[in-house]
């Protein structure tokens, strides 16, 4: 009796295997399950943390008292943790916005066929693929006082400028970080819509044309409007990028002058590494996650709306 079962559910596990779908299951689900187990686990921790008062002095973490969310209202009335947020939409607004712009306007120019665009078209990727960390690296020495953008003003201005000080003044340290940012981060923005504008019709364009419209007349009411998705979906990615924004700072500023450039990420990172407050920095983190999944659901819904 139990060999006619063994073999009835054999033939079954056979035939699920020898199925296409199962085929699938058999050689991706033991890898998505395992980074499903990667990204969960801490994910979970975390929620449990953000939910207790624990620090490294009181033990052991899965022992840690529950504070009824006491961190949340605390995190609510803390003054640093707004001032970060308001930071932190700032660096968005202007990063993101200039990656955009700028990102646009290239995507137009290389539409358009000449000679060494290739080459060109690599040299202008090249950004993207240098690590966050060697970014911040190179561009804290670029904004040294007497470093290489002091001697170049200098040279170009006649007035001696090389004294700056570029990463100890708030106004300038902003200027040179959000500068690093879309100096980094431009030619993914670009790469998306450059699709985004290579993926339009032909037809649209050239009856345009035939009608004497001219290129600007083109491009912003016919292929801006019809990119409108790839638009919004490249905002929405470079935003939640954006909002992470943490090697770059780290390296260059530290968050300083005191606290004057210190974003979410950077507020995160601080209480709960620097100053040992893993429960509240729990807390922040799961809050900016809220907050991301808010914005995110508001700016891809026109996107999801037109696709039904």
């Amino acid at each position: 009796m139990r060999s006619k079962e063994n073999t009835s559910w054999s033939k079954r596990i056979s035939r699920i295997l020898n199925s296409k779908i199962g085929l699938v299951l058999a050689l991706v689900g033991p890898l998505q399950f395992l980074l499903f187990f990667i990204l969960l686990t801490p994910f979970l921790i975390a929620i449990f943390l953000s939910v207790t008062n624990w620090t490294p002095l009181l033990g052991d973490w899965w022992n840690a008292r529950f504070d009824f969310g006491l961190g949340y209202l605390t995190l609510m009335q803390d003054r640093r943790f707004w001032l970060a947020l308001g930071r932190t939409a700032m660096l968005v607004a202007f990063a993101v916005g200039g990656e955009f712009l700028i990102g646009l306007h290239l995507a137009n120019l290389l539409s358009k066929t000449f000679r060494g665009k290739k080459t060109f078209f690599s040299l202008l990727l090249s950004p993207m693929f240098v690590m966050p960390i060697v970014v911040g690296y190179t561009f804290w020495m670029i904004f040294q006082p007497a470093g290489p953008l002091d001697h170049f003003l200098t040279l170009i201005t006649g007035v001696d400028l090389m004294s700056t000080k570029w990463l100890s003044k708030a106004s300038l340290a902003w200027a040179a970080l959000i500068f690093t940012d879309i100096w980094h981060w431009t030619p993914f923005m670009f790469l998306i819509l450059y699709a985004g504008l290579m993926s339009i019709p032909e037809n649209p364009v050239s009856a345009a044309k035939v009608l004497g419209a001219s290129s600007w007349q083109i491009f912003k009411d016919i292929k801006l409007p019809m990119m409108r998705n790839v638009i919004i979906i490249a905002i929405v990615i470079r935003t939640l990028e954006a909002m992470k924004f943490f090697d770059e700072l780290f390296v260059m500023t530290g968050g300083g002058p005191g606290f004057d450039t210190e974003t979410i990420s950077m507020f995160t990172f601080t209480q709960a590494i620097s100053n040992s407050r893993i429960a509240y920095g729990s807390t922040a983190a799961i809050v900016i996650l809220l907050i991301s999944l808010v914005l995110v659901v508001r700016a891809v819904r026109p996107v999801l709306v037109e696709k039904r």
